[in-house]
């Protein structure tokens, strides 16, 4: 008896390992990318923003001439303001090289965002904050439910009229009045045990929509919507919501979340996606370029090379390692 649980283990053990990885090979490639080299290569990225190790920002506009101190790393820019934050929790709001605001925090923020005298900011202990930026006053700490692993591009507050819109750790956004701080309500967008922060928050109109790694949630006057995926990235564009999936489809919804398309690239590892006019750009983790139409037809495939560690996708360029691509 024991010798044939040993050959079924052995069998299960050999046969697993004889698997042979499957990478996607386009066989129509158009060209080859015009790959540029940064001056260092990137240690820190979030939705908003990236740092190099040399402190050099990359904003949604691009490369920046400015450069945070060795253990900063950049949170994004706001109102022509640059929030960044340390490990230890401090974090800085500048205008230029100007100080504008300092604060303290018992851990690292995360996410943030600005509008006029207001900062709110989500933590690694998945607390969210609201501060006056004039007084340094604390108008909201509250801590959400536990969090054990956080995918890294988590979404930033979006302020809308009166309220204020938090992405959490733990799956869940929250509703704040913008005025007082009080919380309005909170949705549950999943609960998944671990990677289940919200990594997308977005308004389109009346449309809020909120995403982690396996579900996207869109709420409006009329109705609340939900649809599972194993989701990579998200993009929304030209009233269209484009969804990069884990296993090499990119779906297409329109703003009910009712899908309209998708397209299958097999075994392709999505990493950023950029949209431009009429025209989509996906980048490939094994070092490939996309470029589609709106309607995800038309295709053209550009080599490039591996992406093997942290990317940034800003509004016209794709940078990843120590490289840049530009959109033209």
């Amino acid at each position: 008896m024991k010798n044939l649980i040993f050959l079924a283990i052995f069998a299960l053990v050999f046969s697993a390992c004889s698997t042979k990885r499957q990478y996607f090979e386009p066989t129509n490639i158009s060209g080859d990318a015009k790959i540029s080299s940064l001056n260092a290569s990137i240690k820190h990225s979030t939705r908003n923003g990236a740092t190099l190790s040399n402190g050099t920002l990359i904003t949604q506009n691009g490369l920046q001439s400015k450069a945070l101190s060795a253990n900063e790393y950049f949170l994004g820019s706001y109102e022509g303001q640059d929030v960044s934050s340390t490990i230890e929790g401090k974090l800085t709001i500048r205008q230029g090289s100007a100080l504008v605001f300092e604060h303290e925090f018992d851990e690292a923020i995360v996410s943030a965002s600005i509008e006029g005298n207001r900062l709110a900011a989500l933590s690694a202990a998945n607390k969210i904050y609201l501060l006056l930026i004039d007084t340094n006053e604390v108008i909201l700490e509250y801590a959400s439910g536990a969090s054990y692993a956080q995918d890294a591009r988590t979404a930033a507050p979006v302020f809308l009229n009166t309220i204020i819109v938090y992405p959490t750790l733990d799956g869940k956004v929250m509703i704040v009045q913008k005025d007082n701080g009080a919380i309005v309500r909170d949705a549950v967008v999943s609960s998944e045990n671990f990677f289940n922060n919200i990594i997308y928050l977005d308004v389109e109109g009346d449309y809020l929509y909120a995403a982690t790694g396996t579900r996207i949630l869109s709420i409006s006057p009329d109705r609340t919507t939900t649809i599972a995926e194993q989701i990579k990235d998200i993009k929304l564009h030209n009233g269209r919501i484009y969804a990069l999936l884990k296993n090499g489809f990119i779906k297409v919804y329109d703003l009910n979340l009712r899908e309209i398309n998708k397209r299958e690239f097999k075994f392709a590892i999505f990493s950023n996606i950029i949209a431009r006019g009429d025209k989509l750009y996906i980048f490939e983790k094994t070092g490939y370029i996309i470029e589609t139409d709106l309607n995800l037809g038309n295709e053209r495939i550009l080599k490039a090379s591996e992406i093997t560690d942290k990317s940034f996708a800003s509004s016209n360029a794709f940078y990843y390692d120590n490289k840049m691509i530009s959109i033209e």
